[in-house]
């Protein structure tokens, strides 16, 4: 279990009819990030989470997406655990969307997809509609992981839980903030130092000695001759030397693709 003091969890409730009540779960906490770790969850996360019971309405449900601006809820239920996602894209088939209503299926096969999809296009409340599997991460999770989960199963948010209870969310545009607050990098203005710094990154990043691409500067240019297999790899390399923030750079490269070895 995670030891991550420091959350203080705050539910509002907003009472409306008994089919539409909504609840609002704020849930809030401060960390200090630490020096010298990977960055966690916890330091990028938004505290202030909009939340909502499964047992609301889906009209109640996009009301609240539309006043908090949002494009998915988590779903929690009576004890704060994360229980569901509801998200635009589960709205999308909605029956109040079609103009018209289809035509009758009687005598047909239904399969069960066709039902899933019926149950999530009439269903009426959140239950019903959102999406019970819900991948979340805890306060301690890297934020490397949780990337690349949100690119892996094509999501915007992962939930943050602790013992299970929802304390925070991570975003795609949570993540993207980190690329703002990252220092740049900056070289050293001597020559020799500059072309230290690209042989090595060379060698670290993309696995190219010396033997195999020449580096040598000029008044902060960088000049790389050799030889490479793709035009891949020398987009690659470009992309390595602009992002070191070099005065220049000059490609002299070749492109020999590698001998075809199949036989057959």
């Amino acid at each position: 279990m995670l030891n991550s003091p420091g959350f203080s969890n705050e539910t509002v409730l907003f009472d409306g009819d008994q089919r539409g009540s909504l609840d609002l779960t704020l849930s809030s906490s401060e960390y200090t990030p630490m020096r010298g770790s990977a960055m966690q969850a916890k330091d990028i996360m938004t505290t202030s989470v909009v939340s909502i019971r499964p047992t609301v309405s889906v009209r109640h449900a996009v009301s609240v997406m539309m006043q908090a601006n949002v494009s998915g809820l988590p779903v929690v239920d009576d004890d704060g655990r994360v229980c569901g996602m509801l998200t635009e894209g589960d709205l999308l088939l909605r029956r109040e969307i079609r103009a018209t209503t289809r035509s009758s299926r009687a005598g047909e096969i239904i399969s069960e997809i066709d039902l899933e999809r019926y149950i999530c296009t009439n269903g009426w409340s959140v239950a019903d509609v959102m999406s019970p599997d819900v991948i979340v991460a805890t306060p301690d999770s890297e934020v490397s992981d949780i990337a690349e989960s949100l690119q892996a199963h094509r999501i915007k948010r992962l939930p943050i839980v602790e013992d299970g209870r929802l304390v925070g969310i991570v975003s795609r545009r949570d993540i993207l903030g980190i690329i703002l607050d990252a220092p740049t990098t900056a070289l050293p203005r001597e020559d020799e130092s500059v072309r230290m710094a690209v042989r090595t990154r060379l060698r670290s990043d993309l696995g190219l000695t010396p033997q195999k691409v020449q580096v040598s500067v000029k008044d902060g240019q960088v000049t790389l001759d050799g030889q490479v297999e793709s035009e891949l790899k020398r987009k690659a390399i470009r992309i390595l030397v602009e992002s070191l923030g070099a005065g220049g750079y000059r490609d002299r490269l070749r492109v020999t693709p590698l001998p075809n070895t199949d036989l057959s």
